[in-house]
């Protein structure tokens, strides 16, 4: 309040409010589409398991998307945490880079899950097509090189 009077904080009320409220669903929507995503994955791999339909698309599937789920709800929960409830007007680069890096590394793992499910599927079916799957080992070992680059440059000397 007083760095608002000071001139040393510029805060327009409705641009403020328009952006929380738009944050706040956002957030809350995101969290309802990443449980969601946890009940899919549950309910496919009960759906299968009941029906005594067990391979490695009944496993890996509701692993995916429960990992997916999980990194949206932990992104959403970022979201509300630094625009809505605890709102800071002072950025702080090591928290936004931790937050950077903890979704990106529940994302690469679920893609790593999928690269290893695709490589499994094509070397029992389709060997012709083991070229995409070696695209698709290429691209997510350069995701987990740039976000190795990513890390060690953002960690702090001691």
């Amino acid at each position: 309040m007083i760095l608002e009077r000071l001139g040393l904080i510029e805060k327009d009320k409705f641009f403020s409010n328009v952006t929380k409220l738009f944050y706040i669903f956002a957030g809350y929507f995101m969290m309802f589409l990443s449980g969601a995503a946890i009940v899919y994955a549950g309910s496919d791999f009960f759906t299968n398991l009941m029906a005594s339909k067990l391979s490695i698309d009944t496993i890996f599937k509701p692993i995916i998307a429960a990992t997916l789920g999980l990194a949206i709800f932990d992104l959403s929960k970022t979201i509300l945490e630094q625009e809505v409830y605890f709102k800071s007007y002072i950025k702080n680069a090591k928290i936004e880079i931790r937050t950077l890096t903890k979704f990106l590394v529940t994302i690469l793992i679920a893609l790593s899950i999928e690269t290893l499910m695709v490589v499994f599927k094509i070397a029992i079916e389709n060997h012709d097509k083991m070229l995409n799957a070696l695209y698709l080992m290429i691209g997510t070992s350069l995701f987990i090189l740039s976000l190795s680059v990513l890390i060690y440059m953002t960690k702090e000397r001691s």
